[in-house]
């Protein structure tokens, strides 16, 4: 990690689809200038992230900055 500022930043984010549980707290930052990636299994919930964060979903709980 980088001292500088987060240009991006998740925290406690939460997304629920009914009864299923897509995303649940997650939190991370995202410096200036870096170049980040989502990795993981097919269902972990990158696709949500993703969708939450370009503002196509509304998360349940936690910000977005």
């Amino acid at each position: 990690m980088t001292d500088a500022p987060a240009h991006i930043a998740i925290s406690h984010l939460t997304k629920r689809f009914g009864a299923v549980e897509a995303v649940r707290d997650v939190s991370l930052e995202v410096p200036r200038g870096s170049f980040t990636t989502l990795l993981g299994p097919s269902g972990c919930g990158k696709t949500t992230i993703l969708r939450t964060l370009a503002g196509f979903y509304e998360p349940d709980a936690g910000d977005i900055f």
